[in-house]
């Protein structure tokens, strides 16, 4: 017999991750995955990226910009103007160093970024409050 536990299903946060290098994902996913909350898809090619975040419904998208005329910025671009996806929270991982360099590369204030490298542990907390409003 089933218990009242036994009946409720674990929903996984769905994150896209979109880099064109494959290193780079792939280890972010194991440190993602490793937590245990999310759902992880990977996108390598910058013409794919806004259709694979609409066939896949992400609740938060993380892109490359590390260096400023990347496809990571035009991606970003993309979500910011789809209707469907501007909503959708979007973690930016970027050397950049200064707003004025963010400014520069086109991105809109309201978006986060984290400096790269990065901690896993910045990494997850980051996502965490991303996605549960927590710290």
């Amino acid at each position: 017999m089933l218990g009242i536990r036994d009946n409720f299903v674990k929903v996984l946060k769905k994150i896209l991750l979109l880099d064109h290098k494959t290193r780079v994902t792939q280890t972010l996913r194991r440190a993602l995955e490793s937590a245990g909350k999310y759902s992880i898809r990977e996108e390598h090619d910058a013409a794919f990226a806004v259709h694979a975040a609409r066939w896949f419904r992400p609740d938060l998208i993380m892109v490359d910009l590390t260096n400023a005329a990347s496809d990571g910025e035009i991606i970003a671009r993309q979500l910011q103007k789809d209707r469907d996806l501007c909503h959708v929270p979007l973690l930016c991982l970027s050397n950049f160093v200064s707003e004025r360099q963010f400014m520069s590369a086109g991105i809109v204030r309201g978006y986060s970024f984290l400096a790269v490298p990065v901690k896993i542990e910045q990494l997850l907390c980051a996502v965490e409050h991303l996605l549960f409003g927590k710290d």
